[in-house]
């Protein structure tokens, strides 16, 4: 009977381990590379991104930005023509979203790098939403004030003398979002050289209330080898 009774838990075992893992992970993948003029991704092989992702954007939609994948560790690649990128192993979990952010290292070609952030998706309080800001241009000499404008006023600073996150930056440094009170004013992103008033780029842009945002600032001045300062800004969906 104990014999018995071994097979069959054995046979269950075996069952457990060949279920698939039916638990999803939310991705989003942008590019701020300004080498990379289109980037596709697989997972384990699989193209998951298949038409070419170019700078200053993102998979999916500005407002819908998410991918599904399954939860767990899955190999991911990260190509810009035939060119391999990136190809490593990430864990994506299905607790909050996951951004993977692709950007230049350098204002010289290559290396690239991939970031994973963690997204937390829980709303802001009432009469508030939630923004990160990442400063993705590799020109170090690139030092900028970034503000929401309401009219002609410089309403709200978000990033005094800011400059390049930084080729070693970590995750847990930018991934953090901060909540500011909003009430449906109608702002601008200004994005400035830093101690002046002279304009590097800006965008209108709909904020909703309880909006989760990242605000990215990537690619490099006019003059230089890539594609142009581009201003983006992600709506993250709440859970």
């Amino acid at each position: 009977m104990k014999k018995l009774l071994l097979v069959v838990l054995l046979a269950v075992a075996v069952v457990a381990c060949k279920k698939t893992n039916n638990v999803s992970a939310s991705i989003l993948v942008y590019n701020a590379s300004w080498s990379a003029n289109g980037i596709t991704m697989a997972l384990n092989g699989t193209p998951i991104i298949a038409q070419p992702i170019a700078q200053g954007s993102s998979s999916g939609t500005a407002d819908s930005p998410y991918i599904k994948i399954p939860a767990g560790t899955n190999n991911i690649t990260v190509n810009t023509g035939s060119s391999v990128l990136v190809d490593k192993n990430v864990y994506a979990s299905a607790a909050f979203g996951n951004s993977f952010i692709l950007f230049d290292t350098s204002v010289q070609q290559r290396p690239t790098r991939i970031l994973q952030l963690s997204d937390d998706l829980s709303l802001p309080d009432t009469f508030r939403i939630k923004y990160r800001v990442l400063n993705l241009v590799p020109d170090t000499a690139v030092k900028v004030d970034i503000l929401l404008v309401n009219g002609s006023t410089d309403s709200l600073p978000l990033v005094t003398n800011g400059s390049f996150a930084g080729n070693t930056v970590s995750a847990s440094t930018l991934q953090s979002f901060t909540a500011v009170p909003y009430h449906g004013e109608n702002y601008s992103i200004k994005i400035k050289k830093a101690g002046t008033g002279e304009l590097y780029t800006t965008l209108n842009y709909p904020f909703s209330i309880q909006g989760i945002y990242s605000i990215i600032f990537s690619g490099l001045p006019a003059g230089n080898a890539g594609a142009g300062l581009k201003l983006t800004v992600l709506r993250h969906p709440a859970s």
